[in-house]
C-alpha cells in the first residue's frame, strides 16, 4: 500500500471542466504528443508503453509545454476541449484522459497531477515516518496548510528526526513539491 503528496488548491475542490472527445481525435493526440515529446526531448504521456502503441482509453499527458493553437487544431478547435486545456495550463497541471464505460464516451478532464509529476509516492512506512518527522501524526489520509509544511522543512529538528527515521531523501523530494505550490492561501499538502 502507499500514500501520495500532493499539492491541491481550492480550484480542485470545484467541479473540472470535461469534454468529450472522438476515438479519432485521441488517436491523433497520443501520436502528436509522442512527436511533440521526442522534438523537447520531454515524455508527455503517462503511461506510454509498447503495449500502448495502438490506442489507450487512461493516460495523462503534460500539456503546459505545449502551444495551445496546436493542441485544439487536433479536437476541430473545440470550445470544450479548449477550455480543459488552458484550465490545465493556467494550474500547472496535466490532463487526464479515461473512458466513461457507462457512458461509452472518451472524456478529457483537467487531472489532479502537476505538470513535472512532482507528487509524492510512498510506500506506507515511509510516508507514516515522514508525517511523523513533520509532526503530522500518522493519518493515511489528510491535509495540512502548505505555510505550515514550509515552517517545518525550515526546522533543523524536523530534518534531525527525517534522517533517524531514514527518510531523509524524501524530505528534499517534499520541498521540491512544496516549491511548486503558488503562493496562495487556498494550497495545502494533501495526502491519501
Amino acid at each position: 500500500m502507499s500514500i501520495t503528496f500532493r499539492i491541491a488548491t481550492a480550484a480542485d475542490d470545484e467541479a473540472r471542466p470535461m469534454a468529450v472527445i472522438a476515438a479519432r481525435q485521441l488517436a491523433a493526440f497520443r501520436t502528436f504528443l509522442r512527436g511533440e515529446g521526442e522534438r523537447i526531448g520531454a515524455v508527455l504521456l503517462d503511461p506510454d508503453a509498447p503495449e500502448d502503441a495502438f490506442l489507450s482509453y487512461r493516460f495523462e499527458a503534460r500539456v503546459c509545454p505545449l502551444a495551445l493553437a496546436s493542441i485544439a487544431r487536433l479536437f476541430d478547435y473545440a470550445a470544450d476541449v479548449i477550455t480543459v486545456v488552458e484550465e490545465a495550463q493556467f494550474r500547472g497541471r496535466r490532463v487526464s484522459v479515461f473512458r466513461d464505460e457507462a457512458a461509452g464516451t472518451i472524456n478529457l478532464t483537467v487531472a489532479l497531477t502537476t505538470d513535472m509529476a512532482l507528487e509524492l509516492d510512498l510506500a506506507s512506512n515511509n510516508a507514516f515516518a515522514l508525517l511523523e518527522s513533520l509532526g503530522l501524526g500518522a493519518e493515511s489520509v489528510g491535509e495540512t496548510a502548505i505555510e505550515t509544511i514550509r515552517e517545518r522543512l525550515a526546522s533543523p529538528a524536523v530534518r534531525r528526526h527525517a534522517a533517524e527515521q531514514g527518510v531523509a531523501h524524501h524530505i528534499e523530494r517534499l520541498e521540491r513539491l512544496v516549491a511548486a505550490a503558488a503562493p496562495d492561501e487556498s494550497c495545502r499538502l494533501e495526502w491519501a
